[in-house]
């Protein structure tokens, strides 16, 4: 898909049919200009991913910072922040982690990198990046990309797996049950999972980043922005989620996720976020990585 300037392409590829437990997608974006001017846009609340910008310039970090230069290989964890990017005739692929997949792949507690984008290699995983990285600038099209991808991910996993099946299915069942509409407080969580309070906020810092609270709130938010993603032209008070008390209480969550408010957001062009939620949308039906279900079964 090109947004409406021509500036921006996002192609989505599925990963091999045992990886896609854990991850959300293989995504390859291309951004051009024809002025030579720098593209902006926000990227939305998410699960983790790791990027690798093969091509180009980019800058990013997120609101209420100065925008920075990016490494080529560069890893974010899991956000509730918008993060403002610039890019300038880039090319770079990404790969989305779900939560089971942050499990399964990187060895540390989400909540060590939470609203956090660093370099690739300072993550604590078995999957080699680096290669990654040399697939990424080295590869002859996106489905050898892809396929190189695979291979080394792959190869983690059959190798260097981090958790046992009792332990995917406790953090598949967790990440269902914080998708569900119908859970609107941690009181409802935690008794879906049969946890208490404390077991949950350990469990909830150490696999989604954030306390289940926040998470919630997160969860209701992007529900709601996806509505307006799938149809631009739509109000804001039409898109709200039920678990919205009114408008009010929507543009309070939109102050602490965006730090603008919704009209603000509006005003604004996003030739790269428009562009890639309408390819993801064709692809895999809904706009953004943070609404994406857990997959069933287990990829060993």
């Amino acid at each position: 898909m090109t947004g409406a300037d021509g500036s921006s392409q996002t192609r989505f590829i599925a990963p091999h049919p045992r990886l896609q437990p854990y991850l959300s997608v293989y995504y390859f974006t291309s951004i051009d200009t024809l002025d030579g001017e720098p593209v902006c846009d926000w990227m939305n609340p998410e699960w983790a991913s790791v990027r690798f910008r093969y091509s180009g310039d980019t800058l990013g970090g997120f609101v209420g910072q100065a925008l920075r230069d990016i490494p080529p290989a560069h890893f974010v964890g899991p956000t509730s922040l918008a993060g403002p990017f610039a890019a300038r005739r880039a090319r770079i692929a990404s790969i989305g982690f779900l939560p089971v997949g942050w499990s399964m792949f990187i060895n540390e507690s989400a909540d060590a990198w939470a609203d956090r984008l660093d370099d690739a290699s300072l993550v604590k995983t078995p999957v080699v990046f680096a290669d990654m990285m040399q697939a990424a600038s080295s590869a002859h099209d996106l489905d050898e990309m892809a396929a190189r991808f695979d291979a080394i991910l792959l190869d983690a996993l059959d190798n260097r797996p981090l958790i046992d099946a009792a332990t995917e299915q406790r953090v598949r069942t967790a990440h269902a049950a914080l998708m569900d509409p119908e859970v609107t407080t941690v009181a409802q969580l935690a008794a879906r999972l049969q946890l208490s309070i404390a077991q949950l906020q350990r469990l909830s810092l150490r696999i989604f980043g954030f306390s289940p609270k926040l998470l919630l709130r997160r969860q209701r938010f992007v529900r709601t922005l996806a509505v307006i993603m799938r149809d631009p032209e739509s109000n804001w008070s039409d898109a709200l989620d039920a678990n919205y008390h009114d408008q009010a209480h929507f543009n309070r969550d939109f102050r602490q996720f965006f730090k603008m408010s919704p009209r603000e957001y509006r005003a604004h062009p996003h030739p790269i976020i428009g562009a890639a939620s309408k390819a993801r949308m064709a692809a895999m039906g809904d706009p953004l990585q943070a609404l994406q279900k857990p997959g069933a079964g287990n990829g060993h």
